[in-house]
């Protein structure tokens, strides 16, 4: 008689709460994700060395007369605005845009790489702190990037091309 009323009461299984099954992220929000990242990186180092290159120099632990001399150095912060903007123009129209994000995640896996070998045999002439802060940056970028790049394959994939029923 225990057994059959035992049966018929409810596990604690049963009584708890089932968690929800997780939902894989979706590939447009990994790769919005990682824009933005792209972005906001590339945008740290390119507008103070537009901006005001020499003093940006000073900031980071280079003596002011070297800094002078890299002042000239604010072409490099031009190019690193455009890809800012190439960034940007990814985010508003990802379709057959695969290119930007395998290079920008190129851009700074070799960035992180010569930040790496650059502080492996002691050819920094700024400040430890900088030389910290650029390294992890730019290692979490690029790591952000190429889980990007491979979760949004289908996000990236050219969206012109005609479908087999579109077309019919």
């Amino acid at each position: 008689m225990t057994d059959d009323l035992s049966a018929s009461l409810p596990r604690d299984e049963e009584l708890r709460p089932s968690k929800p099954a997780r939902q894989p992220r979706d590939p447009a929000a990994t790769l919005n994700l990682s824009m933005l990242t792209y972005v906001f990186v590339t945008l740290v180092f390119a507008l103070p060395l537009v901006i005001f290159p020499v003093a940006f120099f000073d900031a980071i632990g280079i003596p002011e007369r070297t800094a002078e001399d890299l002042g000239g150095l604010r072409w490099v912060g031009a190019v690193l605005l455009a890809w800012a903007i190439s960034g940007i123009l990814v985010l508003a129209r990802p379709g057959g845009r695969a290119i930007f994000v395998t290079t920008g995640a190129l851009q700074f896996t070799f960035g992180a790489l010569a930040f790496l070998y650059s502080w492996s045999i002691g050819e920094y002439a700024w400040d430890v702190w900088y030389q910290a802060f650029a390294t992890g940056l730019l290692i979490a970028g690029s790591i952000v990037l190429w889980w990007a790049r491979f979760s949004a394959r289908k996000v990236l994939r050219d969206t012109l091309r005609a479908e087999p029923d579109a077309a019919a």
